[in-house]
Parts: structure tokens; sequence; C-alpha cells
């Protein structure tokens, strides 16, 4: 009867630490993602205006963003991955402190397409599965 409730309880332990292993991974990338999309979407709608002094601090604290939280997505996301989009980001950055709108608009552009990537890939799915 010892052993029944011991087993019982790794059971519902280890069910228990599976649970957690795949519901906080995925809440961390969906807020990340919805923060830094919502950036990405500021600065672009300020870049297509013409407006660099509204698009840079949006284009600053989406790089604060991604370097604010690099650590923790390289935990358990590819690091290559996480590395390209931080790269766009400061390209995007950079481009709009020396005012080049364009290469802006694409940076962040290819930025929006890495972390769809990313979210396409880490994120559960029904579509994923099929």
């Amino acid at each position: 009867m010892g052993f029944s409730v011991f087993r019982a309880a790794m059971t519902i332990a280890i069910c228990l630490f599976l649970l957690v292993l795949f519901l906080l991974p995925s809440s961390v990338l969906t807020r990340f993602s919805d923060e830094a999309e919502a950036w990405i979407a500021s600065a672009d709608e300020a870049l297509t205006a013409g407006d660099l002094s509204a698009a840079a601090p949006c284009c600053k604290a989406l790089t604060a963003l991604v370097r604010e939280r690099m650590p923790v997505l390289e935990r358990f996301l590819n690091h290559a991955d996480i590395d390209a989009l931080d790269a766009a980001v400061a390209v995007a950055d950079r481009a709009i402190r020396i005012g080049d709108a364009g290469a802006a608009a694409e940076a962040l552009a290819e930025a929006g397409t890495i972390l769809n990537r990313i979210k396409g890939i880490e994120l559960f799915s029904w579509n994923s599965l099929l």
C-alpha cells in the first residue's frame, strides 16, 4: 500500500512538472512577442508616416526589450534565432539613428518575420500538430 501511494504521488509530481515545463516557456514567449510586435508596429507606423523622431524611441524600447529578455529566451529557444532577432533590431535602431528610414523599415520587417517564425516553431497550436 505504501508503494502505491508513493507511485501515485510521483506520477502526479511528474505530470505537474511537465505541465509547467510546457506552459511556462509558452507564456514567456507569448508575452515577449506581444510586446515586441507592438513596438515593431509603432516604429513601422512612424516610419511610414516619415517621422524618424517618433520611430526612434520605439526602436530604442524594442532594442532594450530584446536585450533584457535575451537571457530568459535563450534558456528554451534556439540561440541563433534570438541572435538573429537581436541583430535585426540593432540594425533597425542604427538605421533610424543615421536617418535611413528604408533600411530601418526593412530591418523591422525582418525582425517581425523572425519573431513570427520563432512563435510558429515554439508555440503550441493545433495546426502544428496536423
